[in-house]
């Protein structure tokens, strides 16, 4: 049971890059459910296909493109479909990223060069194509996807870490610029949540106490898409370049110290 209205946003249009996995997908799926029509993409057709069954099968209308948001021409063609298809666009999440755990010593100058090309390069790109192509015009809504390292120093993530401050400084940036054209920008800072890949490949890196943050356990998809529709709604009217970390006050809890003994 949602604590939304299931026609919060009806009559709007949703792109959500990487929308055919992990929370990206739940993103789509719970934006769908509050009366959005939706648009993904990603790299991998086959993992596209699947998403699409599985959300037709809840009842949700998608659209989808094979994209890679690296590549500006490629976007710019995801856009003019997407719009063609729907004749507007209302919502974008910036979702798609990547991210592997190395120490930075080990991290190849290619492997560093790709996360910062994904997450944040390809922020820019779809945003940018996004407001030329139709927010400009008719405003809207962005939320950036990004991480709760700011003011941190992160061990095996610094590309990730230095590719998603630069997302946050970036969505400070187009919010700021992109206010006069009605848009708002915002990011959701996911923490520790489980079921996703890049969740499941740090564990699998480093000891871990599932559920380290001052709630006592691991976020789950669900959060980050509710905190993701809140932030599109109109409730969140006048709200714009804020960065909102959904991870159970973990990255504020300096001693990270356990819960008192029973």
């Amino acid at each position: 049971m949602s604590v939304f209205k299931p026609d919060i946003l009806a009559g709007q249009v949703a792109f959500v890059t990487g929308g055919a996995t992990g929370i990206g997908k739940q993103i789509a799926r719970t934006l769908g459910q509050h009366g959005a029509k939706l648009a993904i993409a990603s790299r991998k057709q086959e993992n596209l296909e699947a998403a699409v069954k599985e959300l037709a099968d809840d009842g949700l209308e998608v659209w989808f493109d094979v994209c890679d948001i690296r590549n500006p021409e490629q976007v710019e063609g995801t856009l003019a479909g997407l719009i063609q298809h729907y004749g507007r666009l209302d919502v974008l999440v910036n979702n798609a990223a990547g991210n592997f755990p190395a120490f930075m010593d080990n991290i190849s100058y290619k492997g560093f060069r790709t996360i910062v090309d994904i997450d944040l390069l390809g922020t820019y790109n779809v945003s940018k194509a996004a407001f030329t192509a139709w927010l400009k015009e008719h405003g809207g809504n962005i939320v950036n996807i990004t991480a709760p390292f700011d003011g941190m120093g992160v061990s095996l993530q610094a590309h990730v870490a230095a590719a998603k401050m630069g997302v946050d400084s970036l969505t400070r940036s187009c919010a700021v610029e992109w206010g006069r054209y009605g848009i708002r920008v915002n990011g959701v800072a996911p923490g520790e949540t489980s079921g996703t890949e890049g969740g499941e490949r740090f564990e699998a890196a480093v000891d871990m106490r599932s559920g380290n943050n001052p709630l006592g356990r691991p976020g789950t998809r669900s959060d980050i898409a509710n905190a993701v529709l809140f932030l599109v709604s109109e409730g969140a009217g006048f709200i714009s370049g804020q960065i909102f970390s959904v991870d159970g006050a973990a990255c504020i809890d300096m001693l990270k110290l356990p819960p008192p003994a029973e």
